[in-house]
């Protein structure tokens, strides 16, 4: 234990059950352990760490409008349509964002996306424009059909 002694202000470490008998005197005052000698650091929380939100024009070869997310220097789009943006895929015990972003997407950014998508139809993604799957895998596609072909065999 670490104490000092008040008639001399000397510090000294000394075995706990005499300097509690100090301390309960009225002779001496507990100190708390030197910070330097832990082994381990002290508990800090930590911060949460909120992302920056935009709705922007970005392409090189076309423009497209879309939802930028940016958080610890990763940067996320979302260009589909705003019906989906906040769209969750559920399973039991659990969900996700089908957005990309894994979070739901503020409300007065989503409120901007849905204007700025009605009045620029030229400035929507593929998929927006009524190309279907146009952002799908051609694998996925491929593993579809060939899904659906198996499961209508037996009819």
């Amino acid at each position: 234990m670490k104490i000092r002694i008040l008639a001399s202000g000397e510090i000294r470490h000394i075995d706990n059950s005499t300097g509690t008998a100090l301390v309960s005197a009225g002779l001496a005052e507990s100190l708390s352990a030197d910070e330097s000698t832990r082994k381990l650091p002290k508990y800090q929380p930590t911060l949460i760490t909120e992302p920056e939100w935009e709705v922007i024009t970005t392409g090189v070869t076309k423009q497209e409008l879309v939802i930028r997310m940016t958080i610890l220097g990763g940067v996320y789009h979302y260009s589909g349509a705003p019906e989906t943006a906040n769209r969750k895929i559920s399973w039991d015990g659990g969900f996700r964002y089908a957005n990309k972003f894994g979070r739901e997407i503020p409300k007065p950014i989503l409120e901007q996306y849905k204007r700025q998508y009605k009045d620029s139809p030229n400035l929507r993604g593929p998929e927006g424009n009524g190309e279907p799957g146009a952002g799908a895998c051609p694998e996925n596609v491929a593993m579809a059909i060939e899904k659906d072909m198996r499961d209508n065999k037996g009819r």
